[in-house]
């Protein structure tokens, strides 16, 4: 009989503890993407093929993983998609035949995309639906709408990856649009997803399991999540918001100057320096004392070294990215590959992702080992 909260190395008591059925849902990311892949495979956006849209306006009721999918996907691809890319609450009045409209939630219920469905049809515009086709939704779309509703049931909070992926083919689908750079293939992107939820399973142990390594980190601390870009604002605004619903983790996001500023004045105000919270020794210095927030930074492995810059004087410091082990330690990356990618890309989608999920593993660790 379980007795108690199990520590992050003990699977059985881990395994006993999810009975949400969290782990498994999390870890079904991949396979929400690659069934983005099949529709894809299934030819069910052959109607943008031959479009040149005046616009592309994403419909997202609410502030939640939707719109996060949304916002991260056109930080990633607006500058590198010919077409406007509108994100929008409720659909605008503009709309038009010569539109594609793409609706985003989880909620068949919501009335704002029920009526933005049937708005954009009468209107003749194009219409996408990643959202469950059901209740008033389906109703207002009459058996129109290319269908991209979610094909793998996972709980809600974990659909960021599902709607990136359709966001993206939707994208790619628009045959007559120049989209210059490289852009990752929705195939891919479910192998790589499917590949960190192997590495984090809980069967692995923490020091060969970043998101358990990542639990540890934040179990206990007052957290400050910031990123560099638009994009990786994102994944960090993604990331205090899935620490709070599942672990009760309470965190901010900031700008990179106002985290510098944060602890610059703590440090001011107490006399001390972030190292010495970071090597504070109870039995030998006290009662350990109040630190400032540890500050969570999220960015790509080509601007890691340029990061790091901005953020010096911080010393509980943690960068992460979605490519090989996050470290504290001094970057390899040099300056000039920042310079090669100096913004949000379509490529930086894939380490983004990853990152995603690796917090969202996190995230679930700690409420199991906080039960």
């Amino acid at each position: 009989m379980r007795t108690g909260a199990p520590d992050l190395d003990d699977v059985e008591e881990l395994i006993a503890a999810d009975v949400d059925g969290l782990l498994q849902s999390v870890a079904l990311a991949g396979a929400q993407v690659r069934a983005v892949a099949e529709a894809q495979r299934e030819g069910i956006f052959e109607p943008l093929t031959e479009l040149r849209p005046r616009s592309v306006v994403i419909v997202c009721a609410g502030a939640g993983v939707a719109a996060s999918a949304a916002a991260l996907v056109v930080a990633a691809v607006s500058s590198r998609v010919d077409v406007p890319i509108v994100c929008a609450p409720a659909l605008p009045g503009w709309i038009g035949p010569l539109d594609v409209v793409v609706i985003a939630g989880d909620d068949a219920g919501d009335v704002v995309l029920a009526d933005a469905a049937a708005r954009s049809l009468r209107r003749r515009a194009e219409v996408v639906v990643a959202a469950p086709i059901e209740g008033p939704l389906r109703e207002a779309l009459g058996g129109n709408g290319i269908d991209l509703s979610p094909r793998v049931a996972v709980d809600s909070r974990f659909r960021l990856p599902g709607f990136v992926a359709a966001l993206l083919a939707v994208f790619v689908s628009l045959a007559q649009v120049r989209f210059t750079g490289g852009v990752p293939q929705v195939a891919e992107l479910a192998d790589a997803l499917d590949d960190e939820a192997g590495a984090n399973h809980p069967r692995n142990e923490s020091f060969h399991n970043r998101a358990k390594s990542l639990a540890a980190r934040l179990d206990g601390r007052s957290v400050l999540w910031v990123g560099d870009t638009p994009g990786t604002a994102v994944i960090a605004t993604h990331a205090a918001r899935m620490l709070l619903a599942l672990a009760g983790v309470i965190g901010a996001v900031a700008e990179t100057g106002d985290a510098v500023r944060v602890v610059r004045e703590w440090s001011e105000r107490t006399g001390a320096t972030p190292d010495d919270v970071i090597f504070h020794d109870p039995e030998f210095d006290g009662p350990e004392p109040d630190g400032p927030p540890r500050v969570m930074a999220v960015t790509t492995v080509s601007r890691e070294w340029y990061l790091r810059r901005r953020l010096d004087g911080i010393g509980d410091l943690d960068v992460l990215t979605g490519d090989g082990a996050d470290t504290t330690e001094q970057a390899a990356v040099s300056a000039t590959s920042y310079d090669d990618a100096p913004g949000d890309a379509p490529g930086d989608l894939l380490s983004l992702l990853l990152l995603a999920l690796r917090i969202e593993m996190a995230a679930v660790y700690l409420r199991l080992i906080r039960n």
